[in-house]
């Protein structure tokens, strides 16, 4: 009888540390929707139809429709010719705002360096284009004064410094009937950005701030003196791709476009994230008209995350290799997570102030795209998943008013948004502090501390000069950034277990 009963005690024991040991493994994170950071402008990316074409029907379609097998791009990119106006880009433009999309223009012009003595024909050049673009249908929401200055003398196409470029905003864009855009630099270099910002007279020239973030590493993307002066003003990432020799559907490769995005909104704080070219290779769409998984990963925010929506704060990396970030309207609410870890994870998330009671969950994965895996049920505001391995999650639910909705919205802000929704409150500044850590590495301790590395690298690749490689890699802490005792890795609760099994055998041995 006593053997039964230390066999059926070691299995008891077996049981309850394999509990213990599942149960450790699921992580906690938090989403606050009464902290609201920046306003959500929208995503999408470039069409240049000079270059390589003009989009297909078929390809418009899949990128600003929102129906299922789409992506829902808000936002179309295209070029201002370098001579006298053309129609090359009209067709697109047009199906882009019958889609509810947005749509602005960025100048390349010919190589050379801009003098302020060319800046009264340029501004007029630059105004002409917008007339001449609204006389054919397309009403552009801004123009940028360049793309990319900073690299122009390397790329062959105009080069700038950064004081014409103030100096552009603040004597010229009186000028120009829509929007301007500053200069986009090519690296988001803040000494292009600095200037405008501590001029009273060029920040209020400027519509929107738009960057490119090639070669930026992740510890370049806060910005704390656009956090403190900007005013309300929007900054968008308007140019960048991971990388342009892969194909867009190898994975989990393809999955560092969702940790790059992730990054974007939540790190830099950007309103608005947009790709190169729409249709190519390694692009979301590529030909003849089929969705990448690049795509994919780039519609696990696109599709849910609409226009007038604002971040709220969230445990950006709840645990090692995993990064979350949640997003809400007046009625809704979204979070996308994104698992770079080769192993499935646990994770706990409890969603303050929403009286959802389930969410609609989408994933993309190396066996699925923006899968529609069911409902998860909030209980009391909070929901349990499993991550699929390599993936982005995107759970999508509605219900009443949210806490913390109606904020504010500052210039520059959401335009045909919902009302009262998507402004933005405070500085949205992170919180905490932490140093640079290695190369392209920040790091965050505190409650829910991250440390993040990761930096540039990649090689030039259609036309583009260089890209930035971000495989997201993080290794996280708790607390005051000492590793959680809490934690009992399975390794640990098998060695107990064999103890235990071990001391069993020995007691019956004995007897």
């Amino acid at each position: 009888m006593k053997r039964k009963h230390t066999a059926s005690a070691a299995a008891l024991v077996l049981v309850m540390l394999l509990a213990v040991a599942g149960e450790v493994r699921a992580q906690n994170a938090t989403v606050t929707l009464g902290s609201q950071k920046q306003s959500i402008r929208g995503f999408g990316g470039m069409s240049h139809a000079a270059w390589i074409g003009d989009m297909t029907a078929a390809q418009r379609a899949l990128a600003f429709g929102n129906d299922d097998g789409q992506l829902g791009f808000t936002i179309l990119r295209i070029p201002v010719s370098d001579g006298a106006p053309d129609t090359r880009n009209v067709a697109t433009a047009k199906a882009a705002l019958a889609a509810g999309a947005i749509v602005f223009a960025t100048p390349w012009n010919a190589a050379g360096t801009f003098a302020a003595a060319q800046f009264p024909a340029y501004a007029t050049h630059l105004s002409n284009f917008v007339t001449f673009m609204k006389g054919q249908g397309v009403d552009l929401y801004s123009i940028s004064v360049q793309n990319e200055p900073d690299f122009g003398a390397q790329a062959g196409w105009g080069s700038w410094t950064a004081a014409s470029c103030h100096d552009f905003i603040v004597n010229y864009a009186s000028m120009i009937p829509t929007k301007l855009m500053s200069c986009e630099s090519f690296s988001y270099n803040k000494t292009y950005y600095d200037p405008v910002l501590n001029d009273p007279a060029a920040l209020a020239n400027v519509g929107v701030f738009g960057t490119h973030l090639y070669g930026t590493a992740l510890n370049g993307y806060p910005y704390p003196l656009f956090d403190q002066k900007s005013g309300g003003k929007e900054r968008w990432m308007t140019e960048h791709y991971t990388d342009s020799t892969t194909d867009a559907d190898a994975w989990p490769n393809a999955l560092g476009v969702a940790t790059e995005m992730h990054h974007a909104m939540v790190d830099a704080q950007f309103n608005a994230y947009v790709w190169w070219y729409i249709v190519r290779s390694y692009g979301p769409i590529k030909a003849p008209a089929t969705v990448s998984k690049r795509g994919w990963c780039m519609a696990q925010f696109s599709k849910f995350i609409r226009p007038g929506f604002t971040r709220v704060d969230a445990t950006p990396s709840p645990m090692s290799g995993v990064f979350l970030s949640a997003y809400k309207s007046a009625t809704d609410v979204v979070v996308v997570i994104v698992n770079t870890n080769a192993a499935t994870a646990s994770l706990n998330v409890a969603i303050n102030g929403s009286n959802i009671s389930s969410y609609d969950r989408f994933t993309t994965s190396g066996s699925k795209s923006l899968s529609n895996d069911g409902k998860v049920t909030a209980a009391n505001g909070s929901v349990s998943l499993s991550l699929d391995a390599q993936s982005v999650t995107t759970l999508h639910g509605s219900g009443s008013p949210m806490a913390g909705s109606g904020g504010a919205t500052g210039s520059g802000g959401s335009q045909g948004g919902a009302s009262g929704a998507g402004g933005v409150t405070g500085s949205g500044g992170a919180t905490g502090s932490g140093g640079a850590t290695g190369a392209g590495g920040t790091e965050v301790t505190g409650s829910g501390g991250l440390r993040m590395t990761g930096g540039n690298s990649g090689a030039a690749g259609d036309s583009r000069p260089g890209e930035v490689a971000m495989d997201g890699g993080c290794a996280c802490r708790v607390g005051d950034g000492r590793p959680d005792p809490r934690r009992l890795p399975p390794s640990i609760a098998l060695g107990v277990l064999a103890v235990v099994l071990w001391r069993s055998r020995s007691s019956r041995r004995g007897r």
